[in-house]
């Protein structure tokens, strides 16, 4: 339910400001969001030994994003906060998209991860039941019937100028293909997070990112594979 929560295009509006006002969220990050199942949120050794598996995991005491340094496979760090029973994580990589890391944070739990690097390379995951249900680029997602799940995500199937046009039932009109050009002004990092956010109530702000949180560090080979 989002009854109470802002409409969808003022979501997006908030984040094109975050990104605007905030140019390094756009070289790269990874914003994880964890909703449980029975409403009963993560605690932070759950949400640790669920992103490092059966790997070694470090928990520390709460800083802030600036007062760590550059992030290192052997040492990675993933922030952890909460909004109600909804654990989020954040980081520069891409853990939280990785299929293996969302199947462990999916039990028993829906999963909602945006990632992107500078170069533009991006999904827009969703898993649940221990399963990845979408992983969808988001400068190019194609059309909504490219996407078997995506009625499980009714808030991003509800966001249909994120999709390419559906296909003209006219034979004699050219097919428009869902290229660079045509996606050029479109702000799909606002979208992504924007999405997460109408989702589950989970919202990334300036002020969130300048304050002190837990994190774990974990080494990214181990993890992932």
């Amino acid at each position: 339910m989002n009854t109470g929560r802002p409409p969808a295009a003022d979501l997006r509006e908030h984040y094109r400001k975050l990104m605007n006002s905030t140019r390094w969220l756009g070289i790269g990050m990874c914003w994880t969001a964890v909703v449980p199942d029975d409403g009963r949120a993560l605690t932070l050794d759950q949400v640790a030994a669920r992103l490092a598996g059966n790997t070694p995991y470090r928990l520390h005491e709460p800083a802030t994003l600036d007062a760590i340094g550059p992030p290192e496979h052997d040492a990675y760090p993933l922030f952890v906060g909460g909004f109600g029973s909804t654990t989020v994580l954040f980081e520069w990589d891409y853990i939280g998209a990785s299929p293996n890391v969302l199947r462990r944070l999916s039990e028993g739990a829906r999963v909602y991860s945006t990632w992107w690097n500078v170069n533009s390379n991006n999904l827009l995951s969703f898993a649940a039941g221990g399963e990845p249900v979408l992983a969808i680029d988001a400068l190019f997602p194609g059309r909504q019937e490219h996407h078997a799940g995506l009625a499980q995500w009714p808030e991003l199937q509800a966001i249909t100028d994120f999709f390419a046009a559906p296909a003209s039932d006219d034979p004699d009109e050219e097919e428009d293909e869902d290229d660079l050009d045509d996606r050029a002004d479109y702000d799909w990092r606002a979208t992504c997070l924007a999405v997460i956010d109408r989702t589950t109530g989970a919202r990334l702000t300036r002020e969130w990112l300048e304050q002190s949180h837990p994190y774990v560090t974990v080494r990214i080979p181990d993890v992932t594979r």
